[in-house]
This record gives structure tokens, sequence and C-alpha cells, in this order.
């Protein structure tokens, strides 16, 4: 018999949803027990005790807070109070508050490991980490950007546990193209995604992150997503999923090199105007209708004078910086110089 209850026992600590369903059983048996037995036996020489009286000493009293404005007097109530407080409300208030202790516990550890689910909405996945100094550098820029403070980051990476701690970054441990990974990391609700190299050692790298940007899409065909690209020759991995961005970092990088040896300070004003720490920034905005003045050096020049450098005309792959005769069409991507952002209807007006 004592073998069936210890493996009883031990089948319900093992059960959440039961050790919780027994727990709190126990605690409306203790609260009722004494309530009952307080009201009946008091309440002969008390009239004016009422149930809810009776309740509100039962709880006061397994708190053992016990303010001294009911206490039982009959030598019933306090059998009562010994029997269904002191030895089964206690010890079960005991239980309770140790589980509620070790719940707690278990989820924040959870959390640190990146084991636990993530329940944020509109929120950037950063995935892959290639070192704590550039998961932190992206990290510190969108947390610099005004129109993306306080939205939740949340890292996809296989680390034990991130080096580093933001109030608004959360970690998420898994493989990268692992579907219950970017389940628990909610990709289905985020706005944005940022597919890192997995190393910038690893040849392999590219294959990686095309395979996660094509989990990424299957589970969110609305996010926004950007990956990083180590080397051009694997350019055609992305072909075949939908990717709305890819930056080759080292190209970019090789680019700024050159251009700094034969004209010096352009790697300055690049790293200024490209970084959410200094007052203006590169924006972006898509023409969405047509404007009375269509022709983009006169947008240019009214643009300027309002605080606004219009640098770049995107228009499906080419990309002018020269505007030339260039005439103003629906669908063209403006990227600008400015200290804030502006949407089109924002430039359409200070044109």
């Amino acid at each position: 018999m004592i073998t069936n209850l210890l493996f009883l026992v031990q089948k319900i600590r093992r059960h959440r949803g039961l050790s919780w369903l027994l727990i709190l059983a126990l605690l409306l048996v203790s609260i009722f027990g004494n309530a009952i037995c307080y009201y009946k036996f008091d309440g002969k020489t008390n009239p004016d005790l009422s149930f809810v009286d009776a309740i509100w000493y039962s709880i006061i009293s397994m708190t053992t807070i016990g303010y001294g404005d009911h206490y039982a007097t009959s030598l019933g109530a306090r059998l009562g109070t010994l029997g269904f407080i002191v030895i089964l409300g206690l010890s079960t208030f005991t239980v309770f508050l140790g589980t509620i202790i070790d719940r707690t516990t278990q989820m924040i550890l959870k959390g640190q490991r990146g084991m636990a689910t993530i329940y944020s909405k509109n929120h950037v996945l950063l995935v892959n980490f290639p070192s704590e100094a550039r998961v932190a550098q992206v990290i510190n820029e969108l947390n610099c950007d005004k129109s993306q403070k306080n939205r939740d980051i949340v890292v996809i990476c296989d680390l034990d546990k991130l080096p580093f701690s933001y109030p608004n970054v959360h970690f998420i441990r898994g493989s990268t193209i692992d579907h219950d990974t970017f389940s628990r990391a909610r990709a289905v609700d985020a706005s944005m995604a940022m597919v890192l190299a997995t190393s910038y050692s690893d040849d392999n790298s590219d294959a990686v992150v095309a395979s996660t940007v094509s989990v990424i899409d299957s589970i969110n065909p609305n996010i926004h997503i950007v990956a990083e690209c180590l080397n051009e020759r694997h350019r055609s991995l992305f072909d075949t999923v939908r990717c709305n961005a890819i930056v080759p970092s080292f190209r970019i990088a090789a680019n700024l090199l050159v251009q700094e040896v034969h004209d010096p300070g352009i790697t300055r004003m690049i790293d200024t105007v490209t970084s959410n720490l200094t007052e203006s920034t590169l924006y972006s905005t898509k023409v969405s209708e047509s404007s009375s003045n269509p022709d983009y050096t006169a947008i240019a020049k009214i643009l300027l004078d309002h605080g606004v450098n219009l640098v770049s005309v995107n228009r499906g792959k080419e990309s002018f910086a020269v505007f030339n005769s260039l005439k103003l069409e629906v669908g063209d991507q403006l990227i600008y110089i400015s200290t804030r952002r502006h949407d089109w209807a924002d430039l359409k007006t200070l044109i």
C-alpha cells in the first residue's frame, strides 16, 4: 500500500496540471473546512459573525498574518483551526508558494538558456551569431532607430547563453533551419528578420543563410527579410527563395577600402550616414502616387531646401544616383539623408 501511495505521489509530481489541481483542492478544503467549523461553533455565541468573516479568518490564519480581528474561542472552532489550518493549511500553503517559486525559477532559467517561447508581436528576428561584437553592434543600431525604439529583438542561434543582456532582447536557442525554433520565436508574428552569416570563416555560411530564409518565409510570407551573403559566387543560392534584400558585406567592405584609398574621407561619410547613432542618416520611402512635379532633379533641389538630401532612386534592379532627366514613377524607392524618417506623403507635401 505504501508503495502504491509513493507511486501516486510520484505520478502527481510529474503531472503539472494534476499537481496544481491537487494543491488548489487541498487549499480549498483547508479554507472552507476551517470556515465551516469556525462559523458553526463560534457563530452560536457571536450572532454578528458571517460566513464571509469565517472565510477571511481562514485565509488570514493560513497565511500566518493573523490580524487578530477574528479568532477561535470555542473548542470545536479551535480543533477545526488545528486540523484544517495548522496541520493541513500551512503545509499546503507552503507547498503552493514553493511550487510558484519553482515554476518561476524554471521559466527564468529556460529563458536564459533560450528554451522558452517568446510572446512578442511585430518584433525583429536576429538570426545567427557570427561574433559578439557584430551582433551587439546590430542591436545597438536597431535600438537607436527612433521608429524601432522599444521593439523586441529575438536573437536566434545555437549558443548556450547570450554573452550580453538588453531589456528588449530575448534569446531562442536552436537550429536556424528548424521550424520548431522559429515557432518558439513567434516568427509568425514578427515584422522583420535579419539573417547574419553563421561565421565569417565558414564556407557553408551562405547555404545555411539561404535555407534559413526559406524556413522563415514558409512560416511568415509577409515578413521583411534581409540576408547577409559573404561570397558573391553564392548569390544564386538566394534566387529560389524570397528575400527582400541581400547584403554582400565583404564586397561592400572591399569597395570602401578601395574608395578610401583613392578618395580619402568617403569611409567616414559612409559610416556617418549609415549609422542610427548619428543625427543624420539614410532612410528610404516608396513613391505611392504621382506628383505634380515629376522631374527628380527639381525634386532633389526642393527637398534639399527642407533638409532632405535625395541621393538615389531605385527602380527595379537599377539604382540612379545622377538624375539628369529622370522622371518620377509610382513604385520608385527614394533613398535620402535626413534627421528623421519621412513617408511619401510627407515628401510630396514638401515638393
